[in-house]
């Protein structure tokens, strides 16, 4: 009969010294009598697989028994469950008593008839259990949350180094530009003004045109950082230039043109392309003449006055 790798004993329990990945498994077994293969395992800090071919060949070595874990309350299959066989004779589950096989048998030879291999009885144990799951389950959601604050932190870091990268680029790309505008000017000048010392007029006349376009281009770089805020100001501006034209007449053509509606200050604004307040003069002024009436108040609503004759 061959030799069960990792199992060495005599024929009494305190002799029964398993070896290798076995021993780990029996001192797991021993300091938690009535556990599942999981915690077997876990304990002796092997897979299950190993676990339970160490355990099978200690049951069939009479050092261990295996009780099956039946149905809980709700019908759910638990785990089997194993003990240490610490006698020096082992009981069947007959209830006859005999005494301890030769330690030497192996446990993975094949099975006899009418015997049922002992990995396939305890697959039970191998499958998770409910709580088991939901605890992964848990740990894995804390997982996935702590990764996702991870990736939006590092993206909103890279987000803001890229931003201030731009920043300093733009910068360090408007002084360039600055000097250049500036040392071009500077060559024309001196260029310009040599051309005036030696009565070279055609060379004068080049210079001075030079200067006047590298004073535009001075200006130009010295203006940038505030281009978009300049050109907001100055359409505003625009805006109120325009509002010297006469606002009346365009008020009063509007509500002619529509006799039956009324208006507020601000939906005239928006279709004369004027400020609400300067409209809204206009109305009023328009409704002392006579020419308007106001119909409604919060809002102010005026329409055509009707004729007299009317």
């Amino acid at each position: 009969m061959a030799t069960n790798p990792g199992i060495e004993a005599t024929g009494t329990s305190a002799e029964f010294r398993p070896e290798g990945t076995a021993a780990k498994v029996w001192a797991a077994l021993t300091a938690t009598p009535t556990a599942s293969v999981m915690m077997i395992a876990d304990a002796a800090g092997v897979s299950r697989p190993t676990a339970t071919k160490a355990l099978s060949a200690f049951a069939e070595a009479g050092r261990a028994i295996r009780t099956p874990g039946g149905r809980s309350e709700e019908g759910r299959a638990l785990p089997d469950t194993w003990a240490p066989v610490i006698t020096d004779d082992v009981r069947d589950q007959d209830g006859i008593t005999h005494p301890i096989p030769d330690m030497a048998a192996d446990a993975e030879a094949p099975a006899g008839p009418g015997t049922t291999d002992a990995a396939t009885q305890d697959s039970s144990t191998t499958a998770i259990s409910l709580p088991d799951a939901m605890r992964i389950l848990e740990q894995e959601a804390d997982r996935r949350a702590a990764a996702e604050a991870e990736l939006a932190r590092a993206q909103a870091e890279e987000e803001a180094r890229r931003q201030q990268a731009a920043e300093t680029l733009a910068k360090a790309r408007l002084i360039e530009d600055r000097r250049r505008a500036l040392t071009d000017l500077l060559n024309a000048v001196t260029t310009t003004y040599a051309a005036l010392l030696t009565d070279d007029e055609a060379a004068f006349t080049t210079g001075l045109e030079a200067i006047y376009s590298g004073a535009a281009d001075v200006r130009k770089v010295a203006r940038t950082a505030q281009a978009k805020a300049s050109a907001g100001w100055g359409s505003s501006r625009d805006g109120d230039r325009s509002a010297s034209r006469p606002l009346r007449p365009d008020v009063a053509a509007h509500l002619m043109k529509h006799p039956s509606l009324a208006f507020t200050a601000n939906e005239i604004a928006k279709v004369l392309s004027r400020s609400s307040g300067a409209v809204a003069n206009a109305l009023d002024t328009l409704a002392r003449n006579g020419e308007a009436e106001l119909v409604s108040e919060r809002p102010n609503r005026f329409r055509a006055a009707k004729p007299q004759n009317a």
